[in-house]
């Protein structure tokens, strides 16, 4: 009767159905353990994750380190640098998500990371460290490449995660924001590029004594810091004034 139900197409005896979960659980107990053997060789279990993770950048940009759908476990590693000159202090913001930036992400933790080396903003190099064991179980750390000043912290596979529905809401409004996304991350940028490129051509400015470039460059710094809201074509212009200007 069943092999009718089913097209004639006929049906395995192989397992008994008591004992299927149970070989199942074996199964995938022997795989995370790392017997290899026939059985084990056979089969493809594979876990993923949800959502893309990664930390929170300048400008509250979403920089990811493993995306959406990695196979797990997984490692992941992205060097990283300071914003302000003599910073000995970093703090890492975890998220998880697929929008541009981190105020539509979720949330999962945060960290400190002291003892940077104290330099001049974009010199220390401070290596971050993503790794999802086959229990979902996610370890940041965050390393100083030249001091080895290190913090970490450990995030379980249940603390702070989303649920199904909001895992799948989050990825409709990725997709449906997408164009949105693109344009804020475009002026992000942009604003981004034109303070480092202030930052570097006022110190050329001072090592050249060019006092009408150095106010030309300060005023445009002012600028930046009262206009919040500018437009993606102002900072692209502004900075293209200051190229001109640093010859």
């Amino acid at each position: 009767m069943l092999s009718a139900v089913f097209g004639g197409k006929e049906l395995s005896k192989s397992i008994n159905p008591d004992e299927a979960v149970a070989y199942g659980a074996a199964v995938q107990g022997a795989i995370l353990s790392g017997i290899r053997n026939d059985a084990t060789n056979s089969l493809l279990l594979v876990d993923v994750t949800p959502l893309s993770l990664g930390i929170e950048t300048v400008g509250r940009v979403m920089s990811v380190l493993i995306k959406r759908n990695t196979a797990i476990p997984v490692k992941k590693t992205r060097v990283y640098t300071t914003e302000s000159d003599y910073q000995t202090q970093v703090d890492v913001c975890i998220y998880e998500g697929e929008r541009a930036c981190v105020d539509h992400n979720n949330k999962l933790g945060e960290f400190t990371i002291s003892g940077i080396e104290r330099a001049k903003r974009g010199e220390p190099q401070v290596q971050v460290t993503f790794e999802i064991d086959a229990n979902g179980i996610l370890n940041v750390s965050a390393l100083d490449k030249k001091t080895n000043a290190k913090a970490e912290t450990t995030i379980s596979n249940n603390h702070g995660r989303l649920s199904q529905a909001d895992i799948d809401r989050m990825v409709e409004e990725a997709e449906k924001f997408k164009k949105e996304d693109a344009e804020a991350l475009r002026k992000i940028e942009a604003r981004n590029s034109l303070e480092s490129f202030i930052y570097r051509a006022l110190e050329l400015a001072r090592e050249k004594g060019d006092a009408q470039a150095e106010n030309a460059i300060r005023e445009t710094r002012e600028w930046l810091e009262d206009h919040e809201d500018a437009t993606l074509r102002e900072l692209e212009e502004k900075k293209r004034v200051l190229e001109r200007l640093v010859r």
